[in-house]
């Protein structure tokens, strides 16, 4: 009952020559991100020939931005969390399993609050429902490469360079640049303020658009 269309994710990529990668919101029905019959709160990788698709991950809330790093066979996905929480977070290709789609946990975990927060006596419920715990892998999701509290409002994310990468914000008005270890993890991240919101973001002849 609280259905709102800006949680509606919607980033396409190209995944391989038979198949795209759509990032689907949860449309504020939180439940359904956690649901497998739904596409709701999901990455979906679709076939362009006969338009059968598959879940390769769940539990997202708002997806916004998607890179495919074949070289490393990877995917990074950003997506919006609620009231902070914002995330990056890694799919590993190698990982996927259509039966047992990986989970990231949205709306059990997250690093964010319900708008109004655990005082607001509106929540009570809400909290009750979808408690929103700070470990992700403690309830046995994937962890995210970085929760940002508070949030940025994220958007894009590309690569740059060997092992670099940036992604950018609307209410920062930022671009965070950053590599990834041999670990996989983020390190050297650097905020460049750039004064205005930035929703997508190309790179190509070693320039950033």
């Amino acid at each position: 009952k609280e259905f709102s269309a800006y949680q509606s994710g919607g980033r396409i990529i190209n995944y391989d020559d038979n198949h795209i990668l759509l990032s689907v919101g949860e449309y504020k029905n939180r439940y359904l991100a956690q649901n497998k019959e739904s596409v709701n709160g999901k990455i979906l990788k679709i076939n362009i020939n006969n338009s059968n698709y598959e879940i390769i991950s769940m539990g997202h809330r708002n997806p916004q931005g998607l890179y495919y790093d074949k070289e490393k066979n990877f995917i990074l996905e950003t997506e919006h969390g609620p009231a902070g929480g914002d995330e990056i977070n890694l799919i590993e290709v190698n990982k996927i399993n259509k039966d047992k789609p990986l989970n990231y946990g949205w709306a059990i975990v997250s690093a964010g609050e319900h708008y109004g927060g655990k005082n607001d006596v509106k929540n009570k419920e809400k909290y009750e429902k979808y408690p929103l715990y700070k470990s992700h892998s403690e309830y046995g999701f994937v962890e995210p490469l970085k929760s940002f509290v508070p949030a940025i409002a994220i958007s894009e994310i590309t690569k740059i360079g060997e092992n670099r990468y940036v992604v950018s914000s609307m209410k920062d008005r930022s671009i965070y640049f950053f590599k990834l270890n041999n670990e996989k993890k983020i390190i050297d991240l650097e905020r460049v303020e750039v004064f205005e919101r930035v929703r997508d973001l190309i790179f190509k002849n070693d320039k950033l658009y």
